[in-house]
């Protein structure tokens, strides 16, 4: 178990996800915006709480500090796997936002970032 929490721990770090949740997250108000008349309502309300959820993640995320005790990133990592989580439920966000991420930044099926060199037969959740 501890070595699982480690590898969660590095893949779920602030170096690893924040640059391109933060990127992903200042998208979706413009997005939203722009397609309000197109999107369904139950679609508008998806992107809405996925939205919600992503600056959630890049404010705890915003909250760290290297003086930290390991009580506190104890915390912080508890509450970044609940929030991924949650963010994991509502899917994958809209093509029309990620799909101008830089090369690399994948989603798979449930929503959660695909990370280079993991394969398909490493399921972590």
């Amino acid at each position: 178990m501890p070595m699982m929490q480690e590898l969660m721990q590095t893949l779920l770090s602030k170096n690893v996800l924040y640059p391109s949740l933060k990127e992903i997250s200042g998208k979706y108000p413009a997005y939203m915006s722009e397609n309000k008349s197109k999107l369904e309502a139950s679609d508008l309300d998806l992107y809405q709480r996925q939205f919600e959820l992503m600056t959630s993640i890049c404010a705890v995320y915003e909250e760290e500090q290297a003086s930290d005790m390991d009580s506190v990133k104890t915390q912080r990592f508890e509450k970044l796997l609940d929030l991924m989580q949650q963010m994991q439920e509502l899917g994958q966000p809209p093509k029309d936002i990620v799909g101008e991420m830089a090369p690399g930044l994948e989603f798979d099926e449930n929503g959660m970032p695909k990370i280079p060199g993991m394969g398909s037969q490493c399921r972590l959740m």
